[in-house]
């Protein structure tokens, strides 16, 4: 199967209607290229706004479920009459909305990224890569569908069906399925986190890497003005 490469350059790039192969296969005869490394450079802070993009989404999914799991908490202690259990109702469904809402909205470069887009399981030819070096190499191609994995996320994906509170049972069951689905996002950011800690680690290894070719490409004309200084000296010195 042919893989496709995504630059990451501006946004994400839609794998059907585009060519993907990107002239980031040109780069391996000059991997000190400060043009090519300035491009890996690029496509890594774009995609650590992707990851903060995704980590305040997944923070406030957080907290709706955290919010969800407080105002559940009281039903496994003693029943509800039932104007609790309607007030109950209203204020948990008004934060599974929310929390559907904020899925369906969250975006990155006008791509929605928590819409299973960036699944694993999609087809493999969907799959996104982001150029992370100065050659095409399989080191510096990272599968943002496998690293990140995220699924579509919802109410009914993270496993929040109809919830009921008539009795301690059905509370602690509630209870249940809301720590459920905060577990699932836990793995979620770790996920993330560690594919933004190797990025980290690459960035530094790349900021390294330009400077030190900024350093060589100053040192032949400061080279040669220390020469030609040195030449003028010489040649206007008395001669003993």
């Amino acid at each position: 199967m042919d893989q496709k490469t995504v630059p990451f350059k501006v946004d994400f790039i839609d794998p059907i209607t585009e060519n993907l192969d990107h002239d980031f296969f040109q780069f391996g005869t000059r991997v000190t290229d400060l043009k090519s490394l300035g491009q890996a450079l690029h496509n890594i802070n774009l995609a650590m706004e992707l990851f903060e993009e995704a980590d305040v989404a997944y923070e406030k999914i957080e907290a709706l479920l955290a919010e969800i799991k407080q105002l559940t908490t009281p039903s496994l202690a003693s029943n509800f009459d039932l104007s609790q259990l309607s007030a109950l109702e209203v204020k948990i469904s008004l934060n599974k909305n929310e929390l559907d809402k904020l899925s369906s909205l969250t975006q990155f470069k006008g791509k929605r990224i928590l819409d299973g887009s960036l699944s694993a399981s999609i087809d493999a030819e969907q799959h996104l890569y982001l150029m992370a070096g100065v050659t095409g190499s399989p080191e510096n191609r990272i599968n943002l569908n496998t690293g990140l994995n995220i699924p579509k996320i919802s109410c009914k994906t993270l496993g929040l069906g109809t919830m009921f509170f008539n009795t301690p049972e059905e509370g602690f069951k509630t209870m249940t399925m809301v720590e459920n689905a905060l577990g699932i996002v836990t793995r979620l950011k770790n996920r993330f986190h560690a594919l933004k800690e190797h990025l980290r680690k690459i960035k530094v290894s790349i900021d390294v890497s330009i400077a030190n070719h900024q350093a060589a490409e100053s040192t032949p004309p400061s080279l040669a003005k220390a020469e030609e200084i040195f030449r003028s000296i010489h040649a206007y010195s008395p001669k003993h």
